[in-house]
């Protein structure tokens, strides 16, 4: 994918993103419709194993969990002295999280009623989503050179995408978020990421300045 596609892609998944949140905001017909009938496909899946499986899926795909993977793989990159590539995956998850967290306080949309698991604050974005979504995306990043061909590829980010679609369910199942809140997540996550990727050059040049000299020096990690 080239960097103007990237961009391109990327600033209209954020303005998609933005649509759905004005029509969230403005309780358009077709958010409570759609939220609506999703919820009542959501309430007929309802079973003790159902819900014990993806307790634990919603467990590994919180924020906390997501943002401390990062932490972890940030350590291990910088281990293997990849510094730059470290300090870039942190910022864009932190500054992600950051300015998702920005958005459920301005949208300020209540959560749904009758919780399987009680959560609090607001409900749109889904944080949970968000967080796995750029985690996935770092994993794809750093992973694909390594890919040596298309069918390890294409397994690759089909394992990702599985894991953010259970992970955007559980989110569902347990009427913690509507459907729009974690379709507004992989919108916004989604957008972040290609947008920042097309200036990931100039970026991390930035990023390497401001480092001393000892860590200037770029390693692959393998």
């Amino acid at each position: 994918m080239t960097i103007t596609t990237k961009r391109h892609l990327g600033l209209g998944l954020l303005a998609a993103f933005a649509i759905l949140a004005m029509s969230v905001v403005l309780k358009a017909d077709w958010v409570t419709s759609l939220d609506s009938a999703t919820r009542q496909v959501a309430s007929q899946t309802i079973s003790p194993l159902n819900t014990t499986l993806l307790t634990g899926v919603a467990f590994l795909g919180s924020p906390a969990t997501a943002i401390g993977l990062t932490l972890v793989l940030c350590g291990y990159l910088w281990y293997r002295k990849a510094y730059v590539t470290s300090i870039w995956i942190a910022g864009i998850q932190f500054s992600g999280a950051a300015i998702a967290e920005i958005i459920k306080q301005l949208v300020a949309r209540p959560r749904p009623t009758q919780q399987l698991i009680a959560d609090t604050g607001f409900s749109f974005p889904s944080g949970h989503t968000f967080c796995t979504a750029i985690l996935i995306f770092s994993l794809l990043m750093l992973c694909w050179p390594y890919l040596q061909n298309q069918e390890s590829q294409l397994v690759a980010v089909l394992l990702g995408l599985a894991w953010l679609a259970f992970v955007a369910s559980s989110r569902v199942y347990f009427r913690d978020h509507y459907v729009t809140d974690v379709f507004a997540s992989v919108l916004l996550a989604s957008g972040y990421w290609l947008v920042l990727n097309a200036y990931r050059a100039t970026l991390q040049l930035w990023i390497k300045r401001m480092l001393p000299k000892k860590y200037q020096l770029e390693v692959n990690p393998k």
